[in-house]
């Protein structure tokens, strides 16, 4: 009797292991297969901001990309409070090979008057820079919803 027990608890917690296999196949692992495969042939940066972030952000890149020379030096805002486009680390992997820079935190108002350099950009949100600072120096580029770059100019 026991072993009839226990034979009906292995085949059960099979069907249900099969089961399991089957919701994570079809919710997940093949709508996610799909969507890589189909960007197989785009660029590392563009499928990692896709996947990593949303279409949105990968977007933004691009314009980012479209608009700063590769020789050229990006400021950040600082990286308090932590997101991705503060992130030193997070945004050389996709606008790699640009110098990227954080202005620190106490320091925004100071930081963006330094930035003066004719291939010195800096990044726009709708929090950063301040506006009336950075356009003493620089042109707004705008890309959507208060978001750009600030260029030489």
């Amino acid at each position: 009797m026991v072993a009839k027990v226990r034979y009906l608890l292995l085949v059960a917690a099979g069907l249900a292991g099969l089961f399991q296999l089957y919701v994570v196949a079809r919710g997940y692992a093949i709508p996610l297969l799909e969507v890589t495969w189909g960007m197989r042939d785009d660029p590392a940066w563009e499928r990692a901001a896709v996947l990593e972030e949303d279409e949105d952000f990968a977007s933004y890149i691009a314009f980012l990309r479209s608009h700063i020379p590769e020789d050229a030096r990006l400021i950040l805002p600082p990286s308090r409070p932590a997101r991705p486009l503060a992130h030193i680390g997070f945004m050389q992997y996709y606008l790699f090979p640009r110098d990227i820079h954080n202005c620190g935190y106490d320091e925004i108002d100071v930081c963006i008057l330094r930035v003066t350099g004719g291939n010195t950009f800096i990044l726009a949100l709708p929090d950063f820079p301040p506006r009336e600072l950075a356009e003493l120096s620089k042109r707004f580029v705008p890309y959507r919803d208060g978001y750009g770059v600030f260029a030489p100019k």
